[in-house]
Parts: C-alpha cells; structure tokens; sequence
C-alpha cells in the first residue's frame, strides 16, 4: 500500500504499523480522530479540525497533550513525503493502552497519524450525483456528536444500501428527523414562492457538525445567500428539488435521489452549481491555485 503511517511519532509503510495490543480504541473504541485532505503539500482548514479533536476529546473526558504545532509539523512532514497529487490524512488519538473497562488513570494516550493518497471519488458522482437510500439510525443522541472511531452503524448501512443498488445512505433518527449521510453533512434547496434558501440539519436532531459545513454556512452567509440550519423531516423529503452532501475528502457532491425521489442537482443550471463555484474559489483561496477536487491535480 502506498503512503506512511506514523504511530506515536514512529513512521512505517503502512503494512509495517503496529497498533498496540491494549490500546483502548482498538479495544472498546475509546478514542477520537479527524480527516483532514490536502493538495500537494498543502492541508485544508487544520487549525479548525485540531479544534474539533480537542473538543471530541473533551466529550469523552481526556485531553490531547500535545500542541496544535506539533501536530501540524506531524502532519506537514508526512504531507510533504507521500507524493500523492491529492491526500487522505486521519489523526487518531486513543485513550492509550488498558484491558479494564474502568477508565485507566493517569493514561497516555497514543497517537496515530495516516497518510495515504486519497481514493478518488467516481468522476460520474460529481456530474450525475449520488442517490441515497433512507435508512434509520437506532440509538442516536440530541446535540452534537463527537467524532469517536465507532462508524458500524454507518459500514453496516452502507453495506446494505449498496446491495440495493443505492450509492449513499441517508440517516434519519428514530422521531422521523433528517440527520446526515454515513461521513458528510448535507443541504436541501427550498423553494417557497419566490424565496430560496439552503437548509441543513441543526446539531440539536444528533449530527456531527462538519468542517465543510461550517465552512460552507460562513461561505454562503457572506455572499447573501440565505442559509438556515433547521429541523428536516422525513415527510419534507419530496419538496426538495435539490441536495448536496459535503465532506472534508469528497467536498460538494450532487445528490440526484433519495430513496424514489428524483432530484435535478446535477444539471448544469442547478442552484447547486452556483454553491460550487463558491467553494472551488474559497479553495482556490487557500492553496493559490486551481485544483480538480476529484484527482487533486492543479488546473
């Protein structure tokens, strides 16, 4: 496999990265992680996802000890050494090592950092767009979630969506609220008479807030565009003309379906594209140039 692994500072090939045998996040899923992407030697938006670990670790009560610079400079250096045009970057931090399920005192923690060339998104998702099978999410909690290394609930999901011939799922909690796609926010285009507005999820119906997410609200906010974040319900789906889900790798992909319902966000004239456009040159913004998101290549 190409790409490095660096655990607790000590770089291999990923075939050669060993996981402690106690570690509690292999063990019981006690730890925390972010996805960061980058392009060339570039990483988008790290300071807000160190924000965001600290505060996942935080909901799981244990700190992360070390700086946010030492975990950039981690993270630039093993940037810099995969020559991937586009980058997968996940920094895991456990609990550290412990075979009870009491909570061990005065634990380390350890720390993993991965750095893989990124698995390009099917070009045709970007021009057609993703159609997402509903599926209900048993056990989900109000607020925001934090970002702990348990994703069964949406590997199993997305299992079964697949084998329906569905690309995506779409969560919804168990009182009929929309909430989020297996690992990215999303966004419905409303239309009421004359007045358009993009609405999404709050935190309050069980969501992980996303990177993109909150890039995006700030984005669109900034150029007048109306943006609400607001409670969907399942019934709501059919008014919906458009959607999109964001994420921090695949960043704004169509959604061409939910389950029966046909949705018009890939065609070229799409409110949609217009959101698009506003990202692509907030990103261009960040690295100085223009990049193809799905291979990460400079235009």
């Amino acid at each position: 496999m190409e790409g490095l692994i660096a655990v607790n500072g000590k770089v291999t090939a990923p075939e050669a990265a060993l996981v402690p045998a106690l570690d509690r996040g292999l063990l019981y899923g006690d730890g925390v992680f972010e996805v960061f992407v980058a392009f060339g030697t570039q990483i988008l938006d790290m300071e807000r996802h160190f924000d965001r670990l600290r505060a996942s670790a935080e909901a799981l009560e244990f700190s992360i000890p070390w700086s946010n610079a030492e975990m950039a400079f981690e993270l630039s250096d093993l940037v810099s050494r995969v020559p991937a045009a586009k980058k997968y970057i996940r920094l895991a931090v456990t609990r550290g090592s412990g075979l009870s399920l009491k909570l061990p005192a005065g634990a380390t923690p350890n720390r993993y950092v991965y750095c893989l060339p990124a698995a390009q998104e099917m070009p045709r998702v970007y021009r057609e767009g993703l159609s997402l099978r509903r599926l209900i999410k048993a056990g989900g909690s109000r607020g925001a979630a934090p970002k702990t290394g348990n994703y069964l609930a949406s590997v199993m999901g997305l299992a079964k969506a697949q084998k329906e011939g569905f690309d995506e799922i779409l969560w919804t909690n168990s009182e009929g609220e929309v909430t989020e796609a297996a690992t990215a926010n999303i966004f419905f285009l409303s239309r009421v008479g004359d007045n358009v507005a993009f609405l999404t999820p709050p935190a309050q119906s069980g969501i992980l807030l996303g990177i993109t997410r909150s890039t995006l609200i700030e984005l669109m906010q900034n150029a007048g565009i109306p943006v609400q974040e607001q409670t969907i319900f399942v019934d709501e789906l059919p008014r919906f003309d458009e959607a999109f889900v964001c994420s921090t790798v695949r960043g704004l992909v169509p959604v061409s379906a939910i389950d029966k319902h046909k949705l018009h966000t890939a065609r070229p004239g799409s409110v949609f594209r217009h959101i698009e456009r506003l990202y692509m040159t907030w990103v261009e913004t960040q690295l100085g140039y223009r990049v193809d998101w799905a291979s990460g290549q400079p235009l």
